[in-house]
């Protein structure tokens, strides 16, 4: 895969003042009916791309193209395709073939997260939307050109932070920013799974690797050059070359609802610190804990994926009143600053509702009425900011600050 420059501090700071006057001299998209059904092309065939893949078909949309460096990715997912009784998709190894399908008008990238700023900005050079799974950027160098190649191109782009399509966090929102709530001070966040029985990226036991069907040179693309390894193909996440672990794949949910629901868009400074207790095979940290000063309130977030007894949610903490997520199930306000007992009755409860079908959905819409998605592409640069910021201070042992106004990490 081709690979692109990274940009400079200076390069970073001009795109910025940049981004507006050329969103304004793009050219015209003209909105599309709202009856007219989307041709789209998935690049990067996985689990997450087929989930993704199978929203926008269940809306009525056409998969008309795939890509993937490995054949029997796009076999799985043909299978999907042909569930939903449409035409056979055609098949590419190389994404920049993909990008000149004819009568191709979108394009959903689900790939390792080291691929998303070359195969997104040659997407906006094609002039195609597109839907980019989160985490948005590999490091954060990378958003600056992102967004300067969407708002150049004038396309409608979502991020995948599909907790900013949940209804339910919107309330959330609503909740903090009232009187009643007070002043928020704390916001804690946490996902926890139990994969010590069963790791879903471990590599199947009946998988052989051969280099006719597995491109594991186009993988790597911009990736430093090594041997094939099972562990970095079906693991890849785990690894600094491609990604960047925890922080950067979970985070990317849990720091938008932090931001979204406290009201800031980037901290003032992180720390992080954890290790590899479990999954030797495993770079990145399989238990991490990072805390921000947001400057009005602090957050911390806590993510590991060896014991899940506490499963998924959130809290956040207010002068007057608390509010408790259960992203899995439900929400509860509380009107007490003060422990909450067993028989406490919250003031008000709402569900947690399914939130990818509510974000393909906000996606495909947008780029029929040429409006802005509920994650742009601003908005997933700033949330992995956050995440990124931590990592940094996890490989250096060191806390990290950031200099919002010139749009860089300024020291420890």
């Amino acid at each position: 895969m081709a690979g692109l420059l990274l940009p400079t501090r200076r390069t970073f700071l001009q795109t910025a003042a940049a981004t507006g006057a050329v969103a304004f001299g793009a050219p015209a998209v003209q909105a599309r009916g709202a009856n007219e059904k989307l041709n789209i092309g998935l690049i990067g065939s996985g689990n997450r791309g087929r989930t993704i893949l199978r929203e926008a078909m269940r809306l009525g949309h056409r998969a008309v193209a795939l890509c993937d460096i490995a054949e029997f990715r796009l076999e799985t997912v043909a299978k999907a395709v042909d569930e939903a009784e449409q035409d056979k998709p055609k098949f590419y190894s190389d994404y920049r073939k993909l990008l000149e399908h004819p009568s191709l008008d979108a394009v959903i990238i689900t790939t390792p997260d080291h691929h998303h700023k070359e195969i997104l900005v040659a997407a906006m050079q094609a002039e195609k939307d597109a839907y980019v799974e989160k985490p948005l950027t590999k490091s954060i160098d990378e958003g600056a050109e992102m967004i300067e190649a969407v708002r150049k191109a004038n396309r409608v782009v979502q991020v995948g932070n599909q907790r900013h399509s949940g209804p339910h966090w919107e309330e959330c929102v609503k909740v903090v920013k009232s009187s009643a709530f007070g002043k928020l001070v704390w916001a804690k966040v946490w996902d926890t799974r139990n994969w010590v029985k069963k790791d879903p990226f471990a590599p199947p036991k009946d998988f052989r690797y051969d280099p006719r069907t597995l491109n594991w040179e186009a993988f790597l693309g911009n990736a430093p050059k090594r041997a094939f390894d099972p562990l970095r193909y079906w693991s890849w996440r785990w690894y600094w070359d491609y990604a960047g672990g925890l922080m950067t794949d979970i985070g990317a949910h849990q720091l938008d609802i932090v931001a979204w629901i406290g009201g800031t868009d980037v901290p003032k400074s992180a720390v992080a610190n954890g290790g590899v207790y479990q999954f030797k095979h495993w770079e990145t940290p399989d238990v991490i804990h990072g805390i921000w000063d947001y400057g009005k309130f602090a957050a911390n977030f806590a993510v590991q994926f060896v014991n899940g007894a506490d499963g998924v949610g959130a809290g956040f903490y207010g002068t007057k009143q608390t509010l408790l997520c259960d992203a899995e199930k439900e929400i509860r306000l509380y009107d007490t600053a003060e422990k909450i007992t067993p028989d406490m009755r919250p003031v008000q409860t709402w569900r947690v509702e399914p939130e990818t079908p509510l974000h393909v959905k906000n996606w495909v819409e947008c780029v029929k009425s040429r409006e802005d998605p509920n994650s742009t592409i601003e908005l997933g640069h700033r949330v992995i900011l956050a995440a990124h910021l931590a990592n940094l201070s996890y490989r250096t042992g060191k806390k990290i600050f950031w200099d919002a106004d010139r749009k860089e990490v300024i020291g420890s």
